[in-house]
């Protein structure tokens, strides 16, 4: 066959009829070859390419669904885990206004505890103070009684020994004063 298209090549090379492609008489062989190899080829890539074409996109496929799977997973596991955190953060948030309100009770209590102390012992120091004038009085009060009983003895005293004028008494008293006030300083 292929002699029979190299003659019928040669003749029309020699004739000048123009391309052999296009020679109608040898359009049998050249659909016969085309289909011979076009099988081939199938029956190749069938046979070699195909399968590794399959496994490469069967991988693909089983890793972009695995890596789904994972994403799908992951997905899950953050929103659970972000569920978990609003939990969390709402139990801390209810924790931290409880602790905020006990914390102002608290302090509330001290302050009433430190208002009911200071009133006790401002009452006590009051009391104490209140004691310490009155007795303060009560002595004041006896040693002005003293004093005048000093006084009046003494005047009287003077007033007994000698007649005496107005001039001459208001003298004598103030005698009296300075002298008692002299004895007072000699005690103390």
């Amino acid at each position: 066959m292929i002699a029979t298209a190299y003659a019928a090549t040669g003749e029309q090379a020699a004739a000048g009829s123009g391309m052999p492609q296009f020679e109608p008489s040898v359009f049998q062989h050249q659909i016969f070859w085309s289909i011979a190899s076009f099988v081939i080829l199938l029956y190749l890539l069938r046979k070699h390419v195909l399968p590794a074409i399959e496994k490469v996109l069967d991988t693909r496929s089983n890793k972009i669904s695995s890596d789904l799977d994972a994403a799908l997973k992951s997905r899950q596991e953050a929103e659970k885990a972000s569920v978990d955190t609003q939990k969390v953060l709402v139990a801390a948030r209810r924790q931290a206004e409880q602790t905020v309100e006990e914390a102002r009770l608290e302090a509330a209590r001290y302050r009433e505890m430190a208002k009911e102390s200071l009133g006790q012992e401002l009452s006590k120091k009051k009391s104490l103070a209140l004691a310490e004038i009155e007795t303060a009085k009560r002595a004041a009060l006896a040693e002005l009684h003293e004093t005048v009983v000093d006084i009046a003895i003494l005047a009287t005293e003077k007033l007994i020994a000698k007649n005496m004028t107005k001039a001459d008494t208001n003298k004598m008293v103030q005698e009296a004063i300075t002298a008692v006030q002299e004895h007072k300083g000699q005690v103390h």
